[in-house]
């Protein structure tokens, strides 16, 4: 999911200003911050060990 993100935020830098696409990169942002891999790849981080991502 994070892939398909930035591919949509660099797709849309190419054709907007910098205010614009700025403002987008914080909503795109507001969506990986709340999935399941966010969560897990915090955990894991603070438990020293791997994350197991899923793909959500």
């Amino acid at each position: 999911r994070a892939y398909a993100l930035i591919k949509e935020l660099m797709n849309q830098s190419l054709e907007s200003d910098l205010e614009t696409t700025l403002r987008f990169e914080g909503e795109l942002q507001d969506i990986a911050i709340n999935t399941a891999d966010h969560r897990e790849g915090v955990s894991a981080f603070l438990e020293k060990r791997h994350p197991h991502y899923q793909g959500n």
